[in-house]
């Protein structure tokens, strides 16, 4: 038996030392080096009679004692074993090579970074996202936590992603999310909202979204309308009766002939919510009446409109409820197909001025922005705060003829709704149908 061994031997059969070594071992992992001291309260009496005989010292009749390294050393040095290295007895006591705390992190953050680097070698076409996530761009906090719970997850799901990023739909065709899920990973539920995967999915889709300039912020919690939203800009469907567009006074042909289903709202003055599967049937749409169609995003202000209007002719009038679904943003291209002019009013916040220059830059000759002048803002203004996160996407607006009553709205801190508008937006309706 070796002394180191002897010793070692000798320090885990006196129970006394049983708190004070692996205070040591983490003091010298914390400091990275032989220094300092640590601090035991409570000593029990097996303690104060090991450090006692151990240390010369009288700890008898204390209930605490602070041990330094330098204090173990020097009761060391008059012991046989004056020749043995400290840091070679708390290995030998430990039973393994020691690793200082900054050696842990230098070593996790290598293989940290070779686990990402691998992945951005392995899917050069998500590489960008890749990198966002490795810098711990916004929003990526849950997959670092995941990386530490279980990394070979983490690979699996960003292998996923990678995947499904390289096989979205293209051009007008869609899926349906559990169908895509299905085909990538073999899993209908592998993307499911409330999981990894489907949160990281989210994230890299809203990570281009980014990138284009499209929204101002990636979100690490999304409402479940926001996250149709996301989905529905790279054609994946939750639900294709839940998306949506609510519509009167509009005709339609499909591939059998006219779209029935209008012609008999109309005879009704019915508004229709207009499923996503029913609007792909349509071949055109146009207005019943005049070259125009107007779209609010506002339930509240579409209804008031339907309730004041002086049918029997109703008004060719789109209401998208919010953020524009892909039924309605398939509804709308299908107007412009047909030169119809499209007059687009919103309300005076950063989603609002959003909308509205996104359908305008989806279709600029046929987009007309109605009553978003600076003179209806100030008609308008409320008594509601824009909160930091809201008046940061007004960052995002580059429109020109936006730009005036975004200035505005930064200075005044203040929304602005359709609402205080209906009297003006029935007014021209009348004036252009």
């Amino acid at each position: 038996m070796t002394q180191l061994h002897e010793f070692v031997t000798y320090l885990k059969e006196e129970s006394g030392f049983d708190r004070l070594l692996p205070k040591l071992i983490e003091r010298y992992r914390q400091l990275g080096r032989i220094g300092g001291s640590v601090k035991l309260t409570h000593l029990q009496p097996n303690e104060k009679m090991a450090f006692t005989t151990f240390f010369r010292k009288d700890y008898t009749h204390q209930s605490s004692a602070t041990i330094s390294f330098a204090l173990f050393e020097k009761a060391l040095s008059k012991t046989k074993y004056a020749h043995l290295e400290i840091k070679d007895i708390l290995e030998a006591y430990a039973g393994e090579k020691l690793v200082t705390k900054m050696e842990e992190k230098e070593q996790y953050e290598l293989q940290k970074e070779a686990f990402f680097h691998q992945l951005i070698d392995e899917n050069p076409h998500a590489a960008r996202w890749l990198h966002f996530v490795k810098n711990k761009g916004r929003g990526t906090r849950f997959l670092h936590s995941l990386y530490d719970e279980n990394f070979q997850l983490l690979r699996t799901v960003i292998q996923h992603v990678c995947q499904a990023l390289k096989q979205l739909p293209r051009g007008n065709r869609f899926e349906r999310l559990p169908f895509f899920a299905q085909k990538i990973t073999k899993n209908p539920h592998a993307f499911d909202l409330d999981g990894e995967q489907g949160k990281a999915l989210l994230h890299a889709l809203q990570f281009h979204l980014y990138e284009k300039g499209e929204i101002s912020f990636i979100y690490s919690q999304l409402t479940s309308e926001e996250a149709n939203d996301i989905l529905q800009s790279f054609h994946l469907l939750r639900d294709d009766l839940l998306n949506f567009v609510t519509c009167i006074g509009l005709l339609g042909t499909t591939s059998k002939g006219d779209y029935e289903l209008f012609q008999a709202a109309n005879r009704e003055q019915a508004a229709l919510n207009l499923p996503l599967r029913e609007v792909v049937k349509l071949t055109t749409c146009r207005p019943i009446m005049g070259n125009a169609v107007f779209i609010v995003e506002n339930s509240g202000v579409c209804a008031t409109i339907l309730d004041r209007w002086p049918f029997p002719e109703p008004p060719p009038l789109i209401c998208t409820h919010g953020q524009f679904k892909l039924a309605a943003l398939l509804l709308i291209d299908l107007l412009v197909k047909e030169n119809v002019t499209i007059y687009y009013s919103g309300d005076f916040d950063g989603e609002g001025l959003q909308m509205a220059q996104r359908l305008k830059k989806r279709a600029p000759e046929h987009v007309k922005l109605w009553r978003y002048s600076l003179k209806d803002y100030q008609h308008c203004i409320s008594n509601k705060d824009l909160e930091n996160e809201r008046l940061s996407r007004l960052n995002m607006i580059d429109l020109p003829e936006l730009m005036e009553v975004r200035e505005e709205m930064i200075n005044q801190k203040k929304a602005g709704y359709q609402e205080e508008l209906i009297d003006e937006l029935i007014h021209d309706m009348k004036i252009i149908c």
